[in-house]
């Protein structure tokens, strides 16, 4: 950190911190998922559009208009009302009382969260030198891991003491006192060798269309982000109904897995960008290439796992692997347009990263967690098991318990995509960046 101001500083911890509750807001449905099912008699499938559809088409489709705006407008106050959009429909979550309105609830989430990440990556392209920008955005990123611990620790306490409807009202107040700090401290920074205005939409999509990096970036990461959000989303169901974990004891676990790997991963990652691929650009490829490669067997042996403690372990290493580099893939994705698309060209990644990672992933892996139960338990399993507390009999949880496991099984195999799309990135990145800015390749 000694390379940044006492200004730059603040505003990455700032941005950190309004990202943690943007992840702490996304994220509390898996915390408290287990409890609503059990109260609304809900699937895995409808869990999976709860806690992901619903959500992801909305955040994608909202983001690229948006972002459009983040071209014109200042990101700063962007950032501001979105932070407190999400957070007040956090808390209206809580006063849901049928698995309708929490989906409307969770619609209006993902509208909000829309509004964060285009801006902020724009604003760290016009702040930062490319030098320190995968730096930047991996320390702002340690608010995801910081948000997925503190949901799941505070959440799953909040839940096992007061009930899932306090957890949601908690949980979103605070993100509007940040809204409201971000304005009155943060100023908007000036758009470099940008013109005076934006390029239209259609041709921000030719341009991230005709750029193989670009759009082999955003196929992998979206494959990555299917088995991350996957596991995100169905890792507290699966060690309370496999090994009998309370809340509390699940959170746990959650945060010293997934969550401190994701903290450790994201800043080693940007920092090892930061340093080696400046002298060779195809680094920003191989390096997710290989940590992937690596991250496929460990996910799947964790999840084969009858041991929860060498569950954990592999489970630490593989989502270390995981999310490595997507926030470097983030701000690398910005070299490959001209400035005044780069706030648009971050939402078309998001959009491609998250409506197909967390959208189509989480519905998918509900879907076959369903499917698998009923197999093993029988044509009766929705029957008898998805009404309200019928589902904590010893069969239907069994059955609900091994479904899940091998839809995780499966959906760790899409990750053969992911390497296959960051060996494309490889081939391509260095000879598009030495197009664009002239760089050595």
């Amino acid at each position: 950190m000694s390379r940044f101001s006492g200004r730059d500083k603040w505003f990455i911890l700032l941005l950190g911190m309004i990202y943690m509750f943007n992840f702490i807001d996304r994220m509390i449905i898996s915390v408290v998922g287990e409890p609503i099912r059990s109260e609304f008699g809900l699937s895995d499938f409808q869990l999976g559009i709860m806690g992901g559809a619903a959500f992801a088409l909305f955040y994608g489709g909202i983001g690229i208009p948006l972002a459009r705006l983040a071209e014109r407008i200042s990101r700063v106050g962007i950032v501001a009302t979105a932070t407190a959009l999400w957070s007040v429909m956090t808390m209206l979550s809580g006063a849901a009382s049928s698995y309708t309105q929490l989906l409307i609830a969770r619609m209006g989430v993902g509208i909000g969260e829309a509004g964060f990440t285009p801006p902020v990556v724009s604003m760290i392209a016009d702040r930062f030198t490319p030098d320190k920008r995968a730096t930047v955005f991996s320390l702002i990123a340690v608010g995801v891991s910081v948000g997925g611990a503190v949901g799941a620790l505070a959440g799953g306490a909040i839940t096992q003491h007061y009930g899932w409807r306090m957890a949601f009202l908690v949980m979103g107040a605070p993100g509007l006192l940040l809204a409201l700090i971000l304005w009155l401290t943060i100023k908007e920074p000036v758009r470099l060798n940008a013109g005076t205005t934006s390029p239209p939409f259609g041709a921000v999509l030719k341009r991230v269309g005709q750029s193989r990096s670009f759009v082999s970036f955003t196929i992998g990461s979206g494959f990555v982000a299917l088995v991350g959000f996957g596991l995100n989303l169905f890792l507290i169901p699966l060690l309370v109904r496999r090994f009998g974990f309370d809340l509390g004891q699940a959170a746990l676990t959650f945060a010293l897995t997934f969550s401190a790997a994701t903290a450790l991963g994201g800043v080693v990652g940007g920092m090892l960008a930061d340093r080696y691929a400046a002298r060779d650009h195809r680094r920003y490829g191989s390096a997710p290439m290989a940590a992937t490669a690596l991250a496929l067997p460990l996910y799947l042996l964790a999840i084969y796992q009858d041991n929860w403690r060498i569950m954990a372990v592999l489970l630490f290493a593989a989502t270390f692997c995981l999310y490595a580099f997507l926030p470097t893939i983030m701000t690398v994705t910005q070299r490959l347009v001209e400035p005044r698309m780069r706030a648009t060209a971050s939402a078309i990644h998001a959009f491609g990263q998250t409506v197909f990672g967390l959208g189509l992933g989480s519905a998918f892996l509900g879907l076959m967690s369903d499917w698998l139960a009923a197999w093993h338990y029988g044509k009766a399993y929705a029957a008898e098991c998805f009404a309200s507390k019928t589902g904590a009999t010893l069969d239907c949880g069994a059955a609900s318990a091994t479904g899940l496991q091998q839809a995780m099984l499966l959906l760790g195999l899409f990750l053969l995509f992911a390497i296959g799309a960051y060996w494309i990135a490889f081939r391509a990145i260095a000879g598009e960046i030495k197009a664009l800015e002239g760089a050595p390749e």
